[in-house]
């Protein structure tokens, strides 16, 4: 290669590599199918995590070969703010015990309506840098029970494996990122709370009720039907259309402390955007009053 033409072109990379890496490609969507999960359930490198509340759950029944996920070991509170993040290492550590190495293709598989927490989960193998290789089943296991489609009580046996994260840091962040990104006609900021916080009639518990200036509001409850499924994309780009999310813009969303808006992130990564969660939320946000805040007009609010 002409060395003039490498040294030009050098920069351009590296300015796009973060958009890149936190890209879904096309042959792994962020949503796969019960009959996808059907057809491909005995690839070598498959890794079917069930995410369930308490071991008993899982117990009662699964999909067969999958391993059982709590939600504790991705995320937990802490003295300061709820479900926060896990140190790496931990979550390495984690990953490792469930068979999980970086050449794995991850399914996560939700139950009984626990969509939000399954997102989370999602959020933060992006975080570990493995969103591109990992998808959450559309309706988990109750979608697959109810097809039926072959369900054991059967525990797999399976070897260690052996996971070496690549973060990506901006997947997660703070308030600092958040008021550095604030008016920027590149950055778009969704509430993913339901709109009587966002519009601040309900302060929620909160010091202070309202939402993060700038910020629409899309509620991640209206992202999901009564069969726990996703709404067709369509729809979904639609609110976020409505919401005036500009294409290529980055979009960070938050909620109360950093669960439900995992929703709107996976939504926002499987449109094409770049998404960042805002771990502590209007959790942070609101207890501090050093940060501003916004009482939205009613009729800003996106909820169809």
């Amino acid at each position: 290669m002409n060395k003039l033409f490498f040294i030009l072109f050098l920069p351009v990379f590296i300015v796009l590599l973060p958009h890149e890496v936190n890209a879904q490609p096309n042959n792994f969507p962020v949503f796969v199918t019960t009959s996808w999960l059907a057809e491909h359930i005995n690839d070598p490198s498959l890794v079917i995590l069930h995410v369930a509340p308490i071991r008993r759950d899982y117990e009662r029944g699964h999909i067969s070969g999958a391993r059982f996920l709590w939600n504790g070991w991705i995320y937990m509170s802490n003295p300061e703010l709820s479900y926060e993040l896990l140190p790496a290492e931990q979550l390495n550590a984690t990953l490792e015990m469930l068979g999980v190495s970086n050449d794995s293709r991850i399914i996560l598989c939700g139950m009984s309506g626990n969509v939000n927490q399954v997102a989370r989960i999602f959020v933060t193998l992006d975080y570990l840098g493995m969103g591109d290789r990992t998808s959450i089943l559309d309706g988990g296991f109750d979608a697959w029970k109810i097809e039926g489609k072959p369900v054991t009580k059967e525990l797999p046996v399976y070897q260690r494996g052996s996971f070496s994260p690549k973060l990506i840091p901006t997947a997660i962040v703070d308030a600092e990122f958040v008021k550095s990104g604030l008016h920027k006609s590149n950055i778009s900021i969704i509430d993913a709370r339901a709109p009587m916080f966002y519009n601040g009639a309900n302060s929620g518990g909160y010091l202070r009720a309202g939402a993060i200036p700038t910020a629409k509001n899309i509620f991640a409850g209206s992202l999901i039907d009564s069969t726990n499924k996703m709404i067709p994309m369509t729809r979904i780009a639609e609110k976020f259309d409505s919401a005036g999310v500009k294409k290529g813009n980055d979009v960070i969303v938050y909620c109360h402390s950093g669960v439900s808006a995992c929703v709107v992130y996976t939504a926002a990564r499987s449109l094409g955007y770049t998404p960042h969660l805002y771990d502590g939320s209007f959790e942070d946000w609101s207890g501090r009053e050093d940060l501003p805040m916004a009482l939205p007009a009613k009729q800003d609010s996106v909820k169809r």
